[in-house]
């Protein structure tokens, strides 16, 4: 199907959505005649005239792939999605000029050189909601602060995001593209000898994005830093060469996003290390296969601490049993995040914590409180699957202080903490006949290429 086919049906399965939305907000209290969406006003730096590198607003790039600050979406039931492009006359940035794309022909367009001049294209919408990141910008527009993300409207909202269009599904493949070209060159820059930073750069330029395009910073560690789950830092020569490297990295296309984790080693690497690694490799396409409709998330993350005790007495890091090792806690210290999330216009996609779609928290486990996603899986989610071990001294110190840090055999732990950790991830479609790996097919595991 082509993209604008795709672009079509996935507009019909908003208006849907949308309805839905309308309906339960009606049923709270709220009646709406539409939802005017807004790709948000830019932010600037404390004290500085410098703009905060823009991100649209992911609701409203669910509507309309535009890029840039301040346009908006009405979206009403039954009606064609009205586009508003603000486009300033400015001498000082470019107003880069709308290319005919494959999008346009499903919608109407209308340009103004001001958000507030797109108060007459407002005119007989009926009663709007308005959702972005201004309540200055939406009183500009005559709509009420008490309009403004109200609740009754925002949790159906969120909870439709996890149900990913067939358009959603290509644009988010389309970024685990860019990302997977990244880190095979990337890959290949670490067993030539580089550094942190130059291993960056060279996923960027191999996946065509700047930084500012990127879904999120790229994890970007060698050995030891692995052990650092969000390690923001990338050192210089100092780093290299490294026997063990870390890139949790992903690229971006139309705002969608793709989050793609890989480790690999040298053959020079502690043979153990290695073992390791491949073992985890294995654990992590168990997991993938488990993304089936109707199955509870929070099992996948279950079961991963199942392995993963599994796989510290196989490997002789715990001289207790499998089944003690999970019972007392220990798995929690070597695998201490949650096993994946939501993914989509955000890499962290609203409404895993969600109980339904008129809102409601249903929390993760006491035991597990950075999962991130506890929903019952449906076809039409894309989660990712990150499963890992690490030897994070902080989480081993507090191991070794409690009781059952005597069941840790220390020096195996001493050897391997060196080389930091392992993490795998996937990106991963529900579909009614299982799980679709979208990213697995680009770009393999520690022994491929």
């Amino acid at each position: 199907m082509t993209s604008a086919k795709l672009y079509q049906a996935h507009l019909a399965a908003l208006g849907d959505m949308l309805e839905d939305a309308l309906s339960r907000a009606a049923a709270r209290g709220l009646p709406l005649d539409g939802v005017l969406f807004h790709a948000g006003r830019e932010d600037y730096y404390h004290a500085d005239d410098q703009p905060v590198p823009f991100r649209s607003t992911p609701h409203f790039l669910r509507w309309a792939p535009l890029a840039g600050p301040e346009h908006c979406v009405l979206a009403r039931p039954g009606r064609r999605p009205l586009v508003i492009r603000v486009a300033p006359r400015d001498f000082w940035y470019e107003v880069t000029p709308l290319a005919d794309s494959y999008w346009q022909p499903s919608v109407e367009v209308v340009e103004v050189c001001r958000l507030a001049d797109a108060r007459e294209h407002l005119q007989g919408a009926g009663k709007l909601a308005y959702v972005g990141n201004s309540a200055a910008a939406a009183e500009e527009l005559g709509i009420p602060e008490t309009m403004v993300e109200p609740e009754a409207l925002m949790a159906p909202l969120a909870w439709h995001r996890g149900i990913k269009t067939d358009h959603e599904v290509a644009q988010i493949v389309r970024a685990a593209e860019k990302a997977a070209e990244g880190h095979r060159v990337a890959r290949k820059a670490f067993e030539s000898g580089a550094s942190e930073k130059e291993i960056h750069w060279a996923f960027l330029e191999a996946a065509g994005q700047l930084e500012a395009e990127l879904p999120f910073a790229t994890i970007t560690a060698l050995d030891e830093k692995i052990a650092i789950l969000h390690y923001q830092n990338k050192r210089g020569l100092e780093s290299a060469p490294g026997k063990v490297f870390m890139l949790d990295a992903g690229a971006s296309h139309e705002g969608y996003a793709s989050d793609i984790t890989r480790t690999w080693a040298l053959e020079t690497a502690d043979d153990l290390y290695r073992a390791l690694l491949d073992a985890m490799d294995a654990l992590q396409r168990d997991l993938v296969a488990m993304v089936t409709p109707g199955r509870p998330y929070p099992e996948i993350h279950l079961e991963a601490h199942r392995r993963t005790a599994l796989l510290l007495a196989e490997t002789g890091l715990v001289r207790c049993s499998a089944e003690q090792a999970l019972e007392q806690g220990i798995t929690r210290t070597f695998l201490p995040h949650g096993v994946g999330h939501h993914l989509g216009l955000q890499v962290h996609d609203v409404g895993g914590h969600q109980a339904g779609p008129d809102g409601g928290t249903a929390p993760p486990p006491s035991d597990h409180p950075f999962l991130r996603n506890t929903r019952t899986l449906e076809p039409g989610h894309v989660v990712t699957i990150e499963p890992g071990i690490y030897f994070c001294d902080v989480l081993l110190d507090e191991l070794r202080s409690r009781p059952e840090g005597s069941e840790v055999e220390w020096k195996l732990v001493e050897r391997l903490a060196p080389c930091g950790g392992v993490r795998i991830e996937d990106d991963v479609l529900c579909t009614p006949e299982g799980a679709r790996d979208l990213t697995r097919p680009l770009i393999q595991g520690p022994r491929g290429l």
